[in-house]
């Protein structure tokens, strides 16, 4: 079958603090904002979510994306690709987009909650582990995936470890978004371990802008905790210190310079520039010149200050497109996507309690025929000896290359 697709909606999720939702696009002629489950705190036990249900519409979304007709929320967007096949019976979410809690230990200027933060603060999450629990036994998750914890602060998610160590078990790459005022073990492990990216917003060179920014005094706090995490990564290129470009409140040259040499004192190696997104939704063709020039000035006084430098999100799209567009920030552009992991290329012999065994391409096809967590196969496939395999489930697992070596 030959569909129009973009990648969220074919193998993406986003659970906001409001509902749950298939696409978060908007702003073209369709609208997108394509939401499957609403959630009202005020009436919880209300709301209900069915895996099932919630891949039937994705499908039939997809499947009228088509080269001669588009699904009316889709209509006239970019993320809308050429005609490609699809088997929508396969299709396996591999995309989560987490950002369904409203508690933060900032009050960001830039926010959206900022407007009310009270009301937010005091609003109720739903929980979403028997969510994931629910698309796992529908067999509706990938291996291999990314899940980006987007919204409020992680450290204030009462469910961050169960949900973490969820996705630990499908060997899912994390991006971890935080304020960075508290210090999180479990992000310092999926450091070590090459297993996530974190981004912090800092927003400033000095403790007197970043109180403003922030609306909390963390900026001594924030750059204690960056450092630390840095010391315990060997690979600096997963951790990046972000600065959002705010019109007439820090974009000048003064405090991008103080930030960058906070940068550089820490330990720190990439920075995100990023505009911010209200400012750019009312003037991306009208912007001010003294805005687009502070992103050439930071990309150069990064480099003075040997940092790798990237463009974030909205200033992606501000200079890649339209009016601003400017081929120089190609080879600039930040990408969240994982590496695969190691196992995802190696053969695995699968050996089951009677001696028969099975060659599969990779740990992912090892967990399909198993039903056994892509974790446990790829510890079992370290662990594997020589002539004492250790059984889970009744299957043990090596990598082909190890198990012809008996």
């Amino acid at each position: 079958m030959l569909c129009k697709c973009c990648n969220f909606l074919a193998e993406g999720i986003e659970f906001r603090y409001n509902a749950i939702a298939l696409c978060n696009r908007v702003g073209h002629k369709g609208g997108g904002d394509i939401v499957v489950e609403y959630y009202d705190d005020k009436n919880p036990k209300d709301f209900k979510f069915n895996a099932k249900k919630y891949v039937e519409k994705r499908n039939e979304i997809i499947l009228k994306n088509t080269d001669k007709s588009v699904y009316p929320s889709c209509e006239g967007c970019m993320e809308l690709r050429r005609p490609v096949v699809r088997d929508v019976n396969n299709l396996k979410i591999s995309n989560f987009v987490l950002h369904h809690w409203t508690k933060c230990n900032s009050h960001c200027l830039y926010c959206y909650t900022n407007k009310d933060k009270a009301y937010f603060n005091s609003r109720k999450s739903y929980k979403v582990y028997p969510f994931l629990k629910e698309l796992a036994k529908n067999n509706s998750i990938e291996w291999g995936g990314i899940v980006n914890w987007a919204g409020g602060e992680v450290s204030c998610l009462d469910e961050f470890e169960k949900v973490s160590a969820f996705f630990d078990d499908y060997d899912y790459f994390s991006i971890f978004n935080s304020s960075c005022i508290k210090y999180e073990k479990t992000i310092a492990r999926h450091l070590k371990e090459n297993k996530a990216v974190l981004i912090v917003s800092v927003d400033a060179g000095t403790k007197e802008l970043h109180s403003k920014i922030k609306q909390v005094n963390s900026f001594d706090n924030v750059w204690r905790n960056l450092a630390r995490y840095s010391q315990s990564c060997t690979n600096k290129a997963l951790i990046y210190a972000k600065y959002i470009v705010l019109p007439n409140i820090n974009d000048n040259k003064e405090e991008v310079d103080k930030f960058l040499k906070k940068v550089k004192e820490n330990d720190i190696h990439f920075v995100l520039f990023d505009l911010d997104i209200y400012y750019f939704n009312e003037n991306r063709d009208n912007i001010d010149k003294n805005v687009i020039d502070i992103f050439y000035y930071a990309f150069n006084k990064s480099k003075e200050y040997g940092l790798n430098f990237l463009l974030y999100s909205n200033s992606s799209v501000l200079f890649t497109n339209g009016k601003y567009k400017d081929d120089f920030w190609s080879d600039y552009l930040y990408d969240e996507a994982p590496k695969d992991n190691v196992f995802n290329n190696l053969q695995v012999v699968i050996i089951d309690k009677n001696g028969k065994i099975k060659i599969v391409p990779s740990v992912k096809q090892a967990c399909y025929y198993t039903k056994i967590p892509y974790k446990k196969i790829t510890e079992s496939c370290k662990k594997y000896k020589k002539g004492h395999p250790k059984y889970i489930n009744n299957f043990a697992f090596a990598l082909k290359k190890d198990y012809l070596e008996e």
